[in-house]
């Protein structure tokens, strides 16, 4: 595989765009959402470039999870493939920019293990295209015990280019003594941003590009988290290990504030007025009642996909990186929802309304 020289994005940036031109165009959704049934959608996809993915795992059945792994190892061909054009700052920054999958996929692994899902399942459910390659999350996977795949983490956390290992014994006993989940996600969620801030440090418009996006997914936590935590009685707690610094809320302190506010709806006005996620928030308050607080992380994620897929300002940039690898997670993302309403039956204004941005930032919709 060639690769670009130091700050060159333009031989990178050309392969891109011809990558950008595969995306799905709108009729092929038409003919998706117009299927009348679930085989009818995937003899739509074998024609796509995800077919050849489709048939790789197609012994193990047309099962929407089967269709999954298509996906997933579609996704991470994808993806593989930008990294291998850059070398220098260039491939820092890709590589930045991934490795939002490692806590993701190290969280899926522990969510998974207690609740006693099969090790299969959790499998198909990784995306490894950070750091932490497939055979290593399987390793992890493999253990007996959640306890035993914690202790994986540990031990093998400790030489991956972000020693998540360190987070995750640093809060393992405060773990032990709760058994409270959250607890390791905040801490690899913590360590991972905090680590990412020491690699994004810097002036250059390309590095300051991938800190926007890195301070927009720390804001998401924190959201997710205030909105979670706020009107719970918390004892003996340290509002520290809450918090994620990096993103938009100052320090500790400030995101105690808000958290004192009590209330869901005074914690919600606080936010909509000291952010930049005025109507994000505001759309998550508005489904709130119904959705509970998993809706502000949803909504926050759709202002990250609409900030990144404008990105692409500077045709040198790293930005039209930023923009295609968005739009190719916004279409996987769209896929998998369109495969799981066919497989139950759901109709096409059932599905389409499930569907992310559809219409709206989709390529040509």
């Amino acid at each position: 595989m060639v690769q670009v020289p130091l700050k060159d994005y333009s031989y990178a940036n050309a392969r891109v765009r011809a990558m950008s031109g595969r995306l799905l165009e709108p009729y092929v959704y038409k003919e998706l959402l117009e299927a009348p049934d679930y085989n009818q959608a995937l003899a739509v996809l074998e024609n796509t470039e995800y077919g050849p993915d489709i048939e790789h795992f197609m012994l193990e059945g047309a099962r929407p999870t089967t269709i999954d792994r298509a996906f997933n190892r579609n996704l991470v061909r994808t993806f593989s493939k930008i990294k291998e054009f850059f070398v220098g700052r260039p491939e820092e920054l890709v590589k930045a920019l991934l490795s939002r999958w490692d806590p993701y996929n190290l969280k899926t692994i522990l969510r998974g293990m207690r609740a006693l899902v099969p090790k299969a399942e959790i499998s198909r459910n990784l995306v490894p295209i950070g750091a932490i390659d497939l055979v290593t999350l399987e390793e992890i996977i493999g253990q007996p015990d959640l306890r035993a795949s914690i202790d994986a983490m540990v031990v093998l956390g400790r030489e991956w280019p972000i020693p998540y290992g360190r987070a995750i014994m640093a809060h393992l006993a405060q773990y032990l003594h709760e058994h409270d989940l959250s607890i390791l996600e905040l801490a690899l969620d913590r360590f991972h941003y905090q680590e990412l801030g020491k690699i994004l440090e810097g002036g250059d418009a390309d590095t300051a590009l991938v800190r926007e996006v890195m301070v927009m997914e720390v804001d998401a936590v924190n959201i997710a988290t205030l909105m979670r935590i706020c009107g719970l009685e918390l004892k003996d707690v340290r509002i520290e290990g809450y918090f994620v610094p990096g993103g938009t809320i100052a320090d500790a302190g400030e995101f105690a504030k808000i958290m004192s506010l009590g209330q869901p709806e005074q914690v919600y006005e606080r936010l909509s007025h000291r952010m930049p996620y005025k109507d994000a928030l505001l759309n998550a308050w508005k489904a709130f009642e119904e959705r509970g607080e998993s809706v502000f992380e949803d909504e926050m994620q759709k202002h990250i996909i609409r900030t990144c897929l404008k990105m692409s300002k500077d045709p040198l940039g790293v930005g039209v990186i930023i923009e295609y690898m968005w739009r190719k997670y916004l279409e996987i993302t769209n896929l998998r929802i369109i495969v799981r309403g066919k497989s139950i039956g759901l109709i096409e204004s059932q599905i389409r309304k499930e569907m992310v941005l559809f219409g709206e930032e989709q390529r040509g919709g």
